[in-house]
C-alpha cells in the first residue's frame, strides 16, 4: 500500500470509529447543539494525532439543505442531521459523509432517504478505471429521477492532500485512472424542507474499485 492510500485508509478507519461514536452520544443525548457534535468529532482528530481535512459540518433540521453548513450553538433540530467531516494524517485527506434522523422519520422522508442511498450505491458499483466521471455524474442524476432538480453540487471528487483534488465528477469530461482516491457523494436539498448526502471514500482499480469507508449506511434514527 502506498503512503498516499494508507495515510487516506487511516483517515477513513478514524472517521468510521467516530461516527460510531458519535451515534452511541446522540444516543444518550450527550449533545444539544451541532457545535457539541463538531467539537467532539474535532477532539476525537487531535486526539489521534490527526488534522482536520475541511472544517467538520453539522447540519441539522432545515439547515441540512446548507451543503456547508456552519455548526451553529443553537439547539439540534429535529429531522435529517447530516455530518461531513474527514480526517487529515500526513497530508492526505479523507472526507464522509452520514445523514442520520433526529426523530421519527415520515414514510416520505424514508423513501428519499433510500432514493439517495440506492443512488450512491449504483454510482460506487459502476466505479473502474476508464469510466468516464461525466457519464457517473449523468448516471447519479438519472438513479435520483424527480429528486434530481434538487442535487446541485457535483458527485465527487479526488482526494489527495488537498480535500478537492482532480478528478472531479461532475459536468466536465474525464476520466478515472487506476490509484485515484474518490467521493461518491449524491445529495438531495429540497429548501426549506430537508437535506441529505451520503458519502463515501473509493479508491478506483484496473478491474473495479475498493470502498475505504465502511461505516453503516442504514438510516440510523435517534428518539428525539
Amino acid at each position: 500500500m502506498n503512503k498516499k492510500l494508507s495515510a487516506i485508509q487511516k483517515g477513513c478507519n478514524l472517521n468510521d470509529r467516530i461516527f460510531s461514536e458519535a451515534v452511541k452520544k446522540f444516543r444518550s443525548r450527550s449533545f444539544k447543539t451541532e457545535l457539541d457534535v463538531s467539537q467532539f468529532i474535532d477532539f476525537e482528530f487531535k486526539k489521534a494525532g490527526a488534522k482536520n481535512a475541511f472544517p467538520t459540518i453539522v447540519a441539522s433540521g432545515k439547515n441540512a439543505v446548507e451543503w456547508h453548513h456552519e455548526p451553529t450553538n443553537r439547539k439540534l433540530l429535529a429531522g435529517f442531521c447530516v455530518m461531513d467531516f474527514g480526517a487529515k494524517f500526513h497530508g492526505y485527506c479523507s472526507d464522509m459523509t452520514r445523514t442520520i434522523y433526529l426523530g421519527e422519520p415520515s414514510r416520505t422522508e424514508r423513501r428519499i432517504y433510500s432514493i439517495v442511498k440506492k443512488t450512491q450505491d449504483a454510482c460506487i458499483r459502476k466505479v473502474k478505471a476508464g469510466e468516464g466521471t461525466k457519464e457517473l455524474y449523468e448516471f447519479s442524476r438519472k438513479k435520483l429521477g424527480a429528486y434530481k432538480e434538487f442535487f446541485g453540487h457535483g458527485l465527487g471528487h479526488g482526494l489527495s492532500k488537498l480535500i478537492h483534488a482532480k478528478p472531479r465528477i461532475s459536468r466536465k469530461k474525464g476520466k478515472l485512472k487506476e490509484g485515484d482516491v474518490i467521493t461518491i457523494e449524491p445529495g438531495v436539498y429540497i429548501p426549506k424542507v430537508l437535506g441529505i448526502r451520503i458519502e463515501d471514500d473509493v479508491l478506483v482499480t484496473k478491474s473495479g474499485h475498493r470502498v475505504l469507508s465502511k461505516s453503516t449506511k442504514k438510516l440510523v434514527t435517534i428518539k428525539w
